[in-house]
């Protein structure tokens, strides 16, 4: 987005905001570490604004960012609808995204800030700039322009979101701008060691367990040039382990050379979730993908869910 627009859409959001007190902010359901961190970037400074508001994010919080500054104040599931005056969305195409069914009835208006190109305008006023890395990345720049001083808590917040959305500054969405975010927040106090630490280095003996599981079952397509592999209930209980132990499989698989795209199925009670990844001289767009299943997301990381049950029969997997 233009740099003029943006700063209007800035504006435009700190207008609304002024206009209401109670406000309820929330993640896309099962959170990761770009909008868990940006809820609690903005949560910490809309406070400071004297703002009341309480934060959500369906599924809760993953255990690799429990270190992250007021997590212990994200609520899992809807506070009474009728107590808030403003519903603000961090990473949410559309409010199915957040994973409540009850927002459908959702009336009062709505701040939607996002970064993902399919996302919908589905606010009374949308923040949304598919330039920029990671939501993270865009609060920053929004809590910049509202004059917001960037303290240590807040910059752990936002350089997670900043570090995981970008695959530790791996990505293709890595550019001069996104660095020079890094460095400032680094300078605020925030310390990469750690973050890197939390959401990517460290592995519990489960956690390995369940990588094992996922590695034997990985199967290659040489005609639609996709590797994968999938994790049933029962894997993930036998390994003593939990969905978020995943975290890193599908990226580890797209590493194969002979992949153009690689993708995770597993099992979340009576759903299947998938997710996918690629990278740009793979020429594939998995949001793509995810939008024939319901889904969506980045053209080089995606996902999707739907009813159904994966089976294991003699022939393989199947999906019921």
């Amino acid at each position: 987005m233009d740099p003029k627009n943006l700063k209007n859409k800035f504006a435009e959001a700190k207008n609304l905001l002024e206009q209401h007190q109670k406000l309820l902010v929330l993640s896309h359901e099962y959170t990761d570490g770009d909008d868990l961190g940006a809820i609690l970037a903005l949560g910490h400074a809309l406070r400071a604004m004297g703002k009341e508001l309480c934060l959500v994010a369906k599924g809760g919080v993953p255990d690799n960012l429990l270190f992250l500054p007021g997590q212990n104040e994200v609520h899992e599931q809807l506070p009474d609808l009728s107590n808030y005056d403003l519903l603000l969305t961090l990473g949410c195409g559309n409010l199915a995204r957040t994973g409540f069914a009850e927002l459908k009835a959702w009336k009062k208006p709505v701040l939607n800030i996002d970064h993902h190109h399919d996302s919908e305008p589905f606010g009374t006023v949308n923040v949304w700039d598919e330039e920029m890395a990671a939501n993270c990345e865009l609060v920053y720049h929004m809590l910049r322009e509202w004059g917001v001083v960037i303290d240590k808590p807040l910059a752990v917040c936002l350089l997670t979101g900043l570090f995981t959305d970008t695959g530790g500054f791996r990505h293709a969405n890595v550019n001069a701008r996104v660095l020079e975010v890094a460095a400032d927040l680094l300078r605020k106090g925030a310390k990469l060691d750690l973050i890197s630490r939390f959401t990517f280095s460290q592995k519990e003996l489960p956690m390995l367990r369940a990588w094992a599981v996922a590695l034997e079952n990985v199967r290659f397509d040489p005609e639609r040039h996709i590797v994968y592999t999938v994790i049933t209930e029962d894997d993930l209980a036998k390994a003593n382990a939990k969905e978020d132990d995943l975290e890193g499989v599908v990226e580890l698989l797209n590493t194969l050379p002979e992949a153009k795209f690689s993708m995770l199925l597993k099992q979340r009670g009576g759903e299947i979730k998938g997710s996918l990844r690629s990278d740009t001289y793979k020429g594939v767009d998995v949001s793509e993908i995810a939008r024939a299943f319901g889904g969506g997301g980045h053209k080089l990381a995606a996902g999707f869910q739907f009813h159904g049950k994966i089976e294991r029969t003699a022939e393989g997997w199947k999906i019921t």
